[in-house]
């Protein structure tokens, strides 16, 4: 089972809107050398239901390659379609991915809990990997509620591991009905749960900052409580003053934050957005160097 920070890993672009390969690879390099326990790749914050099937193929096969097995590597492929999904799934696979995510099928939200079951089933009969299931309905507007996954469970015995990016409040049911699923919040606050159960975290407004998570993490690890509140603090600090930006500017913050840690990302996310003016940057600069969380 994989425990710790699964961090969020996002894809970058060149000018022509392309995969940038060799940025990529960087990213990948900064996350592991920061000490995370594996790489969530093509989620919400990876653009993955933004891009194309090739693209996509692409960006899990740069990613793959430069981790290297140094740790563990989880693919989203979740599509509307389930031979989409399947494809994807076969692709992670021979290139040598740890996991694969699935988001539910999206759009279609009034599917049955029949129609769900059977897009995770034909992905389950297309690789044998273990699978974790995205529960992300905000984006999806279908939800696996910890009953659901308990059936699921008994059809998909691949079963290993959820990402709950929304929905808290379920995380201890997921905890309680699965015992032998890796269950990981999508927040940023591991203190109340890391000591009943939950797996870790794969939280996007703090990933540019994959070494307080790991701080985080492992403090609560060890039960090194005083280190651990100390730790919970800078990591909130930093997921509030990011995700405040989130909700005004869109993606973009990310991008900004990843340029403050010198690297050169060109383009992020991948649609057309406005940018942030230049004085918004600087502000933004300067509350994460107060906060301590960007060296001063």
């Amino acid at each position: 089972m994989i425990r710790g920070v699964l961090l969020p890993i996002i894809t970058p672009f060149d000018e022509k809107v392309r995969v940038d390969e060799q940025m990529m690879r960087q990213l990948v390099d900064f996350h592991i050398k920061a000490g995370v326990q594996g790489l969530f790749v093509l989620g919400s914050t990876g653009q993955g239901p933004a891009m194309t099937t090739e693209e996509r193929k692409q960006t899990a096969a740069i990613a793959l390659d430069q981790a290297k097995k140094r740790v563990p590597v989880v693919i989203h492929v979740g599509t509307a379609d389930a031979g989409s999904a399947a494809e994807l799934a076969e692709h992670a696979a021979a290139n040598g991915a740890d996991a694969v995510a699935i988001v539910p099928p999206y759009y279609y939200s009034d599917h049955t809990e029949f129609e769900i079951m059977a897009h995770y089933k034909a992905v389950h009969k297309a690789v044998a990997l273990p699978i974790y299931i995205y529960e992300n309905p905000k984006y999806s507007g279908i939800s696996i509620p910890p009953g659901f996954a308990v059936r699921m469970k008994e059809q998909v015995p691949a079963l290993k591991g959820i990402k709950v990016a929304y929905g808290q409040g379920a995380l201890l049911e997921y905890v309680r009905l699965l015992p032998d699923v890796s269950v990981f919040t999508g927040n940023a606050d591991l203190f109340g749960l890391v000591p009943f159960g939950v797996a870790g975290m794969i939280n996007p407004p703090t990933s540019f900052a994959p070494e307080l998570c790991v701080e985080l993490f492992t403090a609560l690890d060890n039960k090194d409580y005083p280190r651990a509140v100390q730790a919970q603090k800078k990591v909130d600090t930093a997921a509030r003053i990011v995700a405040a930006r989130l909700r005004k500017w869109g993606r973009v913050p990310l991008q900004e934050v990843y340029r403050m840690r010198g690297f050169a990302v060109k383009r992020f996310p991948k649609w057309e957005t406005e940018q942030m003016p230049k004085d918004e940057i600087a502000k933004l600069e300067r509350e994460l160097r107060e906060a301590g969380i960007l060296g001063q």
